[in-house]
């Protein structure tokens, strides 16, 4: 069990490496956590309005990897233009703009619970 977790791990590193080098939205996504972090430190806000938007802002580069994985896959089987490869990105961005909205709303709706 533990070697299991261990070898999944650098799998799941890898994955994050991947995506940290090339993917630009990626990067800019770890730099806003980066920066949440640092706000949500100096916020006087309770521990666990904090942890829920810190959490919540996970689902973007969240959304973000699943989206990268989608365009690789498409990039790999349909390396030239097909309206599903398009629809399919299409939806990985619509994705990752949803996980932005909720983000959005969740803010709203914890500044708004006091």
């Amino acid at each position: 069990m533990p070697r299991r977790i261990i070898r999944a791990s650098g799998f799941s590193g890898r994955g994050l490496k991947a995506a940290f080098l090339k993917e630009e939205a990626f990067r800019l996504e770890v730099l806003g956590l980066g920066l949440l972090v640092i706000v949500l430190a100096a916020s006087p806000w309770p521990l666990w309005k904090k942890l829920t938007l810190a959490a919540a802002y996970l689902l973007i580069p969240l959304a973000e990897l699943f989206n990268s994985a989608v365009e690789d896959i498409c990039d790999l089987v349909s390396p030239d233009y097909h309206p599903l490869v398009g629809q399919a990105k299409d939806k990985g961005s619509a994705a990752v703009l949803l996980a932005i909205v909720a983000n959005v709303l969740i803010l709203l709706a914890l500044w708004l619970a006091d």
